[in-house]
């Protein structure tokens, strides 16, 4: 199986998610699988997705599932990086389709 594929998928159901909403996507982030915690992957660090939201530069940050923030089995982890963003007034919405009709997470 191709290791892209999965990420290609999911970068085409968050575009077309944000597409359906009319939302402009600002920055792609692409994390590869390992790493639990948020804050030591290269791709959330990045683009730095807490200070985007810090400056007001995003509003909204849309993953395909909650374990793209963090694994369950770290959901603190997973709500300390939603947490910060609500602080900032970022919501989190999940573009897989059973989690898609949710409002976002703030």
């Amino acid at each position: 199986m191709n290791p892209t594929l999965g990420a290609e998928r999911a970068e085409q159901e968050g575009r077309a998610f944000a597409a359906a909403r009319g939302v402009t996507i600002a920055e792609t982030v692409t994390d590869p699988y390992g790493q639990p915690d948020p804050m030591c992957r290269k791709g959330w660090r990045r683009v730095r997705v807490r200070e985007l939201a810090r400056r007001g530069e995003t509003d909204m940050v849309i993953v395909r599932w909650p374990t793209v923030i963090a694994p369950g089995h770290v959901q603190d982890l997973r709500h300390r990086e939603v947490n910060q963003l609500r602080k900032q007034g970022v919501g989190v919405r999940y573009s897989w389709a059973p989690l898609s009709q949710q409002g976002p997470l703030r």
